[in-house]
């Protein structure tokens, strides 16, 4: 086995075991936030989300994905985020969710990609894998956001369970072990933004 694919399975173990006991990785059915795993944003994530808060602040928990009837030609199957209340036999857990928390400044968003948002390197933790911050706002969905603004929300970081290719915002061949990629939107500041001043957003947008 290559050094890092034994990398991955060690820290998706290590994650395994961060979650409470009686909800296995894969197997935690949708329960529509009942407790343990009653925390809410107060937004859209809500549809496919069950997590709980930690003792210092942060997230625990499962994010979900709804799997479709297409495969890849390997037979891989093809998902998307679904929304779990509507559909919870079509629900099934892709990544565990652990989270911190903090506030970021929303810069802005362009078509096909998550909204963007700053955050300094000092605030950014130590532990790597943390790439994908989500608002904590009854604003339902980010064109109800203020580019400039501070916002509290989560820092997360995703650790896959099972193999998938995830269509969302792109097509992302997603395997068992820490992603870095499928939710990323974290940026050191605004400018550092691809999309900064170009109509994405960006200050005075």
């Amino acid at each position: 086995m290559q050094t890092r694919n034994v990398v991955a399975v060690v820290v998706f173990l290590a994650a395994i075991v961060s979650i409470p006991a009686g909800a296995g990785a894969t197997g935690y059915a949708w329960r529509d936030h009942e407790a343990p795993f009653d925390f809410v944003f107060g937004n859209h994530i809500d549809t496919h989300q069950q997590t709980q808060l930690t003792g210092n602040g942060g997230l625990s928990g499962f994010l979900y994905i709804t799997p479709g009837e297409e495969t890849t030609a390997d037979g891989v199957p093809i998902a998307n985020h679904g929304n779990c209340s509507q559909n919870p036999e079509g629900c099934m857990v892709g990544w565990l969710l652990n989270g911190v928390a903090r506030q970021a400044e929303y810069c802005g968003h362009v078509s096909g990609e998550h909204p963007a948002w700053a955050i300094a390197s000092q605030q950014m933790p130590r532990q790597p894998g943390f790439t994908h911050f989500h608002w904590l706002d009854e604003t339902l969905h980010h064109d109800g956001l203020d580019v400039g603004k501070q916002y509290d929300g989560q820092l997360l970081k995703l650790t896959a369970v099972t193999e998938f290719v995830f269509s969302h915002h792109g097509e992302w061949e997603v395997t068992p072990g820490i992603d870095v990629e499928t939710h990323a939107n974290v940026y050191p500041t605004c400018e550092d933004w691809p999309h900064f001043g170009h109509g994405g957003g960006g200050h005075g947008h």
